[in-house]
This record gives C-alpha cells, structure tokens and sequence, in this order.
C-alpha cells in the first residue's frame, strides 16, 4: 500500500482564506466585550440594587421601603411603587388576620389546682389606618407610621413571618392564660361567669402584650376549660357538700320558721297584756304632760302679767317724761320773759306800773298810807270818810 500525501493547496486559495480569520477575531472580540458590559450591570444591579421599578402591593399587603438600610416610608396597603437610588428595595408584610390556637394542660388557680385551658383568635400586623388603642371617652388611637417603622426594625421576622408571629402569640396567650386563671379558685373558672370573667381578662392580658409590638388581636374565645380528675373528684364533692349546706340550710330555715311563728302567737299574747298597762301608762303620761302644759301656760301667763307691768312702769315713765317736756315746751315763753324781767328790773317796774295804771278805775279810791301802817276798814251804813279824797286838779286847767 503506498503512503498517501495529500495535495498542497494552491497559493491562490491560501491567500483567500486569510481575511476570514481576521473577521472571526473581530467578532470575538466584540462579543466579550459585550458580555463583560453586561454583566458588570448584572453585578452593579445584583450587588448595589440601585432601583426597583412598578412593585405592586396588595389590598392586604403593606410596605417597607428602604434605602440604603434606613426604612423611609410605610405605604399601602395596595398600590405600584418605584424608586431610584442606592440599595433600595421595598419589603411587604401581610396586614390580614393570622389565626392561632394555643392550649396549656396545666394552668394552675388561685387555690393551686391544675386545669386545661384552649383559646383562639386572630393577630393582626398594624396598617396606617388600624385602630391602636380605644379610651375611655370613646375615641381612637391609630398607629403612627413611625411606631410601624420602629417595630418593624425591632420585630421584622414577626412582621414578615407567619410561623414566628404564630410562636411569639403562643407565648403570649399563654402568660395571659396563667395570670388570668391564677386570680381565681377551681370552681369560679369552671362556671360560666367565671369563664366569661377569664375571657376578657385573657383579652385583656394580650392587648397589652401584642400592643408593646405594634399588633392587635381580636375575636379572642375560651374554647374550653377542663379540670383535671383530682380536681374534678374536689369539685364534685364540693358540689355534694353545698348540697347537702343547702339541704341543712333549708331545715334550718323551716325549723326557724315554725320557731318564729310559735314565737309570734306568744308574742301576741304577751303584746295583749301589755297593751292594757301601756295604755293605762299612756294616759297617766298624757295625763301628766296635761298637767305638765297647764304648769307651763300657768308660767306664761304669770310671766305676762310681770312683763305687762313691767311695760306699763316704763310706759308711765315715758308719759311723764313727755309730761315734763311738754310743760318746759308750754313755759318756755313764761320762762324767757321772766329771764328778760330778771335781767331788767327798770323794764318789769314800768311794765307794773302800767299794769297798776290799767287796773285803777275812775271810781276806784286809793288810800296811801305811811309805809308799815294797816288801812282800817270800817264798814257800815253811817260811816262817813275821815279824809277827804278830792280830784287832783290839773295846775294847767
């Protein structure tokens, strides 16, 4: 077999195939380049997430947008979101009701004895329009987006997490169970106001533990609530001993009963008997307060009389006394003539000699006589005068 060479090409076709080996580097090269281009954006989009463009929220979805790891804004629920920046991204959490169900065989009571206890109710992740707290007055408290950012930094697995919501509930249900069933005895957990009295406190209880996270419960029911034998052996034998207090308490009664009716017949005939002496004690009574009253009006009367006179004393005080001043009224002028008399001799001797002048008559005698002498009347039929009484005579007629 002879050794086969294969024919040399021809330089023509050497010379052609030359330029196709420079296109294919060509292309080579571009394409590597472009790949690098790509995927260094793949590595800056992976790496720093610097945008996130029409993110979608449900009507039950709220959420977390974050840049740079600060949260910045709660919005929902519901909507389309986009944002442009360094390490943005937007987180959600699901604002419907989370449904749990928690059980303890052994919540101990006030009085030391186990019991089963079952509740349910749903917990509820905070929107910007749930209801925070109710006061008094009626009125609303809403959480506050800064409370929803602040725990959800603090509670984010919560927030996020259906199963670590449901866990973190299972402990506070059941602290609540164990306060609430503790400050009460066997039997008042057992009957019905009792059970309802142990479903508001447990109510109660979780307000204020999940509130402290930024959740709210609700339809919170005490599913069931069981004693355990021994403690179903206690409550039976209480129940047979309230029984049979019971049974006593009713013999008692009626015994009491027929004692209070016997009791009753003797007590009205004693009252018959009594009735004659306290009423005979009852008239001497009126009798002496008759006696009594006529003593008092008798007293008056006397103190009447001594006030009357006392009255009339003063009263005829009084009248002299205006007696009195009436008389220096009515002597006043008499009093301040003789004043003026007093204090002009000359005036009350001219004022007498007038009086003296209007009282002589023309047929009037006048007898002068020596000072200290007596005139001598003589009376009689025959008496003559022993002077002589003639008209003066006027020198000037």
């Amino acid at each position: 077999m002879e050794n086969y060479t294969p024919e040399k090409k021809p330089a023509a076709n050497a010379g052609k195939q030359r330029p196709e080996k420079k296109s294919m580097t060509k292309f080579s090269k571009s394409a590597g380049l472009t790949i690098l281009i790509l995927a260094a954006i793949f590595f800056v989009l992976v790496i720093f997430r610097p945008v996130y463009i029409m993110k979608g929220l449900e009507q039950q979805e709220m959420g977390v947008k974050i840049r740079a790891g600060e949260i910045k804004e709660i919005v929902g629920p519901g909507g389309v979101y986009s944002d442009v920046g360094l390490f943005v991204r937007m987180e959600t959490y699901n604002i419907e009701g989370v449904f749990f169900q928690v059980s303890d065989d052994e919540v101990f009571t006030k009085d030391m004895q186990p019991v089963f206890v079952e509740i349910r109710g749903q917990v509820f992740r905070p929107s910007l329009t749930s209801v925070k707290e109710k006061k008094a007055d009626g009125s609303i408290v809403l959480f506050s987006m800064d409370e929803i950012k602040d725990n959800f930094v603090n509670y984010r697995r919560i927030y996020t997490s259906d199963e670590t919501l449901t866990m973190q509930m299972d402990g506070f249900s059941k602290q609540a169970m164990k306060v609430c069933v503790g400050q009460n005895d066997l039997r008042g957990n057992a009957v019905a106001e009792g059970r309802d009295f142990l479903r508001n406190c447990i109510e109660e209880e979780l307000e204020k533990l999940a509130r402290d996270i930024g959740l709210y419960i609700n339809n919170i029911v005490v599913t069931d609530v069981k004693a355990s034998e021994q403690a179903m052996i206690v409550i039976n034998e209480t129940n047979q001993y309230l029984l049979d207090a019971d049974k006593a308490k009713a013999q008692a009664q009626k015994l009491e009963a027929e004692g209070k009716a016997n009791a009753v017949q003797r007590e009205a005939e004693i009252r018959v008997q009594q009735a004659a002496a306290q009423e005979t004690a009852r008239q001497q009574v009126i009798l002496a307060g008759l006696e009594e009253e006529k003593l008092i009006a008798n007293r008056a009367v006397i103190e009447a009389e001594k006030q009357n006179a006392i009255l009339e004393q003063e009263l005829n005080r009084e009248k002299a006394l205006a007696a009195i001043e009436l008389a220096k009224a009515e002597l006043a002028n008499t009093l301040q003539l003789a004043e003026i008399y007093q204090n002009n001799p000359a005036y009350f001797n001219y004022l007498v000699a007038q009086l003296n002048a209007g009282a002589i008559k023309e047929t009037d005698k006048v007898l002068i006589l020596p000072e200290g002498t007596i005139p001598n009347l003589v009376l009689g039929k025959d008496v003559l005068p022993v002077t002589n009484v003639e008209p003066i005579v006027d020198a000037g007629e």
